[in-house]
């Protein structure tokens, strides 16, 4: 089973909604209890400047262990609030931008699923 934590960072709900819709909808998916265990990282919202300290901190715990997909205009830059999102960070790996607002429940699972098939081909690499 694919583990995802989603971590909102000030969205509208929007999108965090589509997310719930979308692990609901697929028996692959499944929600992680805490962000160590998670597979995958699942970004809602414009990342305001409360939420990105607590976001980078997040990241720097995991080492970067975990991709990232921006779910939503808001995850990608800020749209329609301004300046923000992934795109203030120009160093951080988003290892998808999925855009939409909100994305489909179906394009989330896509999405998840295309990001954990090329997970496994790269640990698949590695070995």
């Amino acid at each position: 089973m694919i583990q995802v934590y989603r971590f909102n960072t000030g969205s509208c709900g929007g999108c965090d909604l589509e997310v719930i819709a979308a692990t609901a909808a697929a028996a692959d998916i499944g929600w992680a209890a805490t962000p160590s265990e998670a597979d995958i990282l699942l970004l809602t919202g414009p990342l305001t400047p409360g939420a990105k300290k607590a976001f980078m901190a997040l990241l720097q715990e995991l080492e970067h262990r975990a991709p990232i997909i921006a779910v939503g205009r808001c995850a990608i830059d800020g749209h329609p609030f301004g300046r923000g999102g992934v795109a203030v960070i120009p160093n951080l790996t988003v290892h998808l931008s999925l855009d939409g607002c909100p994305p489909t429940p179906a394009q989330i699972v896509e999405a998840i699923r295309t990001i954990a098939v090329d997970r496994e081909d790269g640990a698949a690499g590695e070995r």
